[in-house]
């Protein structure tokens, strides 16, 4: 009985340790996951962003473009800092693919690709 309750013990003593460095690896994934997204995600958005705004803007071509590379500044770091303010990474993630999406469609709409 004794020794029951002994080997019960450390299995909780085990379940606790792993449960710690599920934790402390898990915090670590949710920051590299996030700078994924502000790198990598907020990259594709804006491109796709600023393609979508050449295309759409009421200029002429040439000034429609150099507009929308201007901006891509500022929309990208409007991007990079967005996905450090939401809370949920989930959300980051969505948002993020569904507007690339969204974005990428529209461009293949106007200009007659679908």
């Amino acid at each position: 009985m004794h020794a029951q309750s002994q080997k019960n013990s450390q299995s909780f003593i085990l379940m606790d340790k792993i449960k710690q460095y599920y934790q402390s690896y898990a915090y670590q994934l949710s920051v590299i996951s996030r700078f994924f997204a502000a790198i990598v995600g907020g990259y594709v958005f804006t491109s796709v962003f600023t393609a979508l705004l050449s295309l759409i803007l009421p200029l002429k071509k040439s000034d429609a473009v150099l507009l929308s590379i201007s901006l891509t500044i500022f929309v990208y770091s409007c991007v990079f800092i967005w996905v450090f303010a939401v809370k949920s990474l989930k959300t980051i993630w969505i948002t993020i693919l569904l507007t690339s999406s969204a974005c990428g469609l529209s461009i293949a709409l106007l200009k007659d690709w679908l």
